[in-house]
């Protein structure tokens, strides 16, 4: 089976279907975030491999409730629905029509369509440095951060030290310098998938609890 272009000028390219997966994993998925290739997907689904055609006309509520759940479980939800398709137009993945009461109108790309896959920006690193899960990267931003917990203050090792995504992976966090924070291991636990706002209570509560112990054990230490 294979996916061919209708006849529109925009609309050459076909795919079998190996090659169409093997494009969009190494191709489309790096470009685009957790929700994005999601969405992508299902539109994907509800165009092309339905109907050998490029276009299918649905809600934004309708995608929303066929997204499935986040990381932290929540469903999507319009908005963020409405920034997915933002985001995919703006990477060129597809292009949004008019609206009716039956949903809007989208025009899916191909793999080969879409511009940031078949002409990449020679300029551009292919493969941008991996921040999160290189140890020698690691260590520089632990560094960075004086090899301090960012949430607590206090100091880390090679053993305790852990990064967190200042803004949460969940919420398309990237792992880039800037969103990463040196943290010791209580702290990223209690922060998780959470913004910074959500979990600012619950690590400051956190830190009271632990000088408090401190300072228990450090009269203690003085009465005897």
């Amino acid at each position: 089976m294979c996916w061919a272009s209708p006849g529109g000028p925009s609309m050459t390219s076909s795919f079998s279907d190996e090659k169409l997966l093997v494009a969009i994993v190494d191709h489309v998925i790096p470009i685009l975030t957790p929700y994005e290739v999601s969405a992508y997907l299902l539109l994907l689904r509800l165009s092309w491999l339905t109907n050998a055609d490029a276009h299918v006309r649905i809600g934004k509520r309708a995608i929303a409730n066929r997204l499935g759940t986040g990381a932290r479980g929540d469903k999507a939800n319009f908005e963020q629905v409405s920034k997915v398709i933002k985001g995919l137009a703006h990477k060129r993945c597809l292009e949004v029509g008019d609206t009716t009461v039956e949903g809007t109108l989208y025009a899916v790309k191909l793999p080969s369509e879409i511009v940031d896959v078949a002409a990449p920006d020679s300029t551009t690193d292919a493969h941008p440095p991996d921040w999160f899960g290189d140890p020698d990267r690691r260590r520089e931003l632990f560094g960075r951060d004086g090899w301090q917990c960012q949430y607590c203050g206090d100091s880390v090792t090679e053993g305790s030290a852990t990064l967190d995504h200042f803004v949460p992976q969940c919420q398309d966090g990237p792992s880039t310098p800037e969103n990463l924070r040196t943290a010791c291991f209580l702290c990223n636990s209690i922060k998780a998938g959470k913004s910074y706002e959500e979990a600012a209570p619950l690590l400051l509560a956190n830190l009271r609890q632990r000088r408090m112990r401190l300072s228990s054990a450090a009269e203690d230490c003085t009465r005897r």
